[in-house]
Protein backbone atom coordinates (compact mmCIF):
# COMPACT_ATOMS: atom_id res chain seq x y z
CA UNK A 1 0.00 0.00 0.00
CA UNK A 2 2.83 2.34 0.86
CA UNK A 3 4.45 1.70 -2.51
CA UNK A 4 1.21 2.60 -4.30
CA UNK A 5 0.94 5.84 -2.28
CA UNK A 6 4.56 6.74 -3.10
CA UNK A 7 3.99 5.93 -6.79
CA UNK A 8 0.85 8.12 -6.88
CA UNK A 9 2.69 10.97 -5.15
CA UNK A 10 5.61 10.70 -7.54
CA UNK A 11 3.30 10.62 -10.53
CA UNK A 12 1.46 13.69 -9.23
CA UNK A 13 4.79 15.48 -8.72
CA UNK A 14 5.82 14.54 -12.25
CA UNK A 15 2.55 15.90 -13.63
CA UNK A 16 2.98 19.17 -11.69
CA UNK A 17 6.59 19.40 -12.91
CA UNK A 18 5.52 18.86 -16.53
CA UNK A 19 2.80 21.49 -16.23
CA UNK A 20 5.24 24.03 -14.75
CA UNK A 21 7.83 23.16 -17.40
CA UNK A 22 5.29 23.74 -20.19
CA UNK A 23 4.19 27.06 -18.65
CA UNK A 24 7.81 28.14 -18.32
CA UNK A 25 8.45 27.22 -21.95
CA UNK A 26 5.32 29.12 -23.04
CA UNK A 27 6.40 32.18 -21.03
CA UNK A 28 9.84 32.11 -22.62
CA UNK A 29 8.27 31.98 -26.08
CA UNK A 30 5.98 34.87 -25.19
CA UNK A 31 8.92 36.92 -23.94
CA UNK A 32 10.86 36.22 -27.14
CA UNK A 33 7.86 37.22 -29.23
CA UNK A 34 7.45 40.35 -27.11
CA UNK A 35 11.12 41.23 -27.63
CA UNK A 36 10.74 40.83 -31.39
CA UNK A 37 7.62 43.00 -31.38
CA UNK A 38 9.44 45.65 -29.34
CA UNK A 39 12.29 45.67 -31.85
CA UNK A 40 9.83 45.97 -34.72
CA UNK A 41 7.97 48.77 -32.95
CA UNK A 42 11.20 50.69 -32.38
CA UNK A 43 12.14 50.18 -36.01
CA UNK A 44 8.75 51.49 -37.15
CA UNK A 45 9.05 54.51 -34.85
CA UNK A 46 12.46 55.29 -36.34
CA UNK A 47 11.10 54.85 -39.85
CA UNK A 48 8.16 57.15 -39.06
CA UNK A 49 10.55 59.80 -37.75
CA UNK A 50 12.57 59.60 -40.98
CA UNK A 51 9.40 59.90 -43.05
CA UNK A 52 8.29 62.95 -41.04
CA UNK A 53 11.70 64.51 -41.63
CA UNK A 54 11.43 63.78 -45.36
CA UNK A 55 7.94 65.29 -45.48
CA UNK A 56 9.20 68.43 -43.77
CA UNK A 57 12.14 68.67 -46.18
CA UNK A 58 9.77 68.22 -49.12
CA UNK A 59 7.54 71.01 -47.81
CA UNK A 60 10.53 73.33 -47.52
CA UNK A 61 11.72 72.44 -51.02
CA UNK A 62 8.23 72.97 -52.42
CA UNK A 63 8.07 76.39 -50.78
CA UNK A 64 11.48 77.34 -52.19
CA UNK A 65 10.58 76.05 -55.64
CA UNK A 66 7.37 78.07 -55.70
CA UNK A 67 9.35 81.15 -54.68
CA UNK A 68 11.83 80.63 -57.53
CA UNK A 69 9.03 80.10 -60.05
CA UNK A 70 7.34 83.34 -58.94
CA UNK A 71 10.66 85.18 -59.19
CA UNK A 72 11.35 83.77 -62.65
CA UNK A 73 7.79 84.53 -63.75
CA UNK A 74 8.11 88.15 -62.59
CA UNK A 75 11.44 88.57 -64.38
CA UNK A 76 10.09 87.07 -67.60
CA UNK A 77 6.92 89.13 -67.38
CA UNK A 78 9.12 92.23 -67.24
CA UNK A 79 11.03 90.75 -70.19
CA UNK A 80 14.26 90.90 -68.19
CA UNK A 81 15.90 87.96 -69.94
CA UNK A 82 19.45 88.55 -68.57
CA UNK A 83 18.17 88.60 -64.99
CA UNK A 84 16.03 85.52 -65.69
CA UNK A 85 19.03 83.64 -67.08
CA UNK A 86 21.17 84.76 -64.13
CA UNK A 87 18.53 83.49 -61.69
CA UNK A 88 18.38 80.13 -63.47
CA UNK A 89 22.19 79.85 -63.51
CA UNK A 90 22.36 80.59 -59.77
CA UNK A 91 19.76 77.91 -59.08
CA UNK A 92 21.58 75.38 -61.25
CA UNK A 93 24.82 76.12 -59.37
CA UNK A 94 23.07 75.75 -56.01
CA UNK A 95 21.50 72.45 -57.06
CA UNK A 96 24.81 71.21 -58.45
CA UNK A 97 26.60 72.05 -55.19
CA UNK A 98 23.85 70.32 -53.22
CA UNK A 99 24.12 67.16 -55.36
CA UNK A 100 27.89 67.02 -54.83
CA UNK A 101 27.48 67.50 -51.08
CA UNK A 102 24.88 64.75 -50.85
CA UNK A 103 26.88 62.24 -52.85
CA UNK A 104 29.93 62.69 -50.59
CA UNK A 105 27.77 62.61 -47.47
CA UNK A 106 26.57 59.05 -48.08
Amino acid sequence: MLIIAIALTLSQLLIVFLIFHKELHDNIQKEEANDLLTLRLNSLKHEAALIKKDINTTRILRHDLRHHYRMLYALLKEEDIPASLEHIEKQEAAISDLAIYQSTDI
